[in-house]
């Protein structure tokens, strides 16, 4: 990472609406200008995977959770979408791992069942 005073200045122009968005962003997550603001966007632009192909979904999240939705987003200069890509990998990775374990447990109770009867007559060990 580069110290700061020793970043090269570049000029850019933006259209109105999106510097005011650009605005609104100040003051949270410590970005404290337009050019903390800025950089961060660049940052995780850069960070994201440069092949990115898949499906788009559109979710109605409805009043009470568009509300937390954004005000979340607010707060942590997020956008929806990595949100909600967050969520569902941490939603499918959690249902995951307790579905191996159901799987698991009911391997573990069918196996033990199997262990109870003899195979050739069915009668209980």
């Amino acid at each position: 990472m580069t110290v700061r005073g020793q970043s090269p200045m570049v000029s850019l122009r933006i259209p109105e609406d999106y510097l005011l968005a650009l605005d609104q962003r100040i003051g949270f997550d410590g970005m404290r200008n337009r050019s903390d603001v800025i950089r961060d966007a660049v940052r995780r632009l850069l960070e994201v995977n440069v092949v990115e192909h898949g499906d788009t979904v559109k979710v109605d999240l409805g009043p009470e959770l568009t509300i937390l939705m954004n005000d979340f987003c607010k707060i942590h200069a997020e956008k929806p979408e990595t949100v909600l890509k967050a969520a569902a990998r941490n939603y499918i990775r959690r249902e995951t791992i307790e579905g191996m374990s159901v799987t698991k447990l009911l391997q573990e109770r069918m196996d033990e069942l199997s262990a109870r009867f003899n195979d050739d007559s069915n009668a209980q060990r």
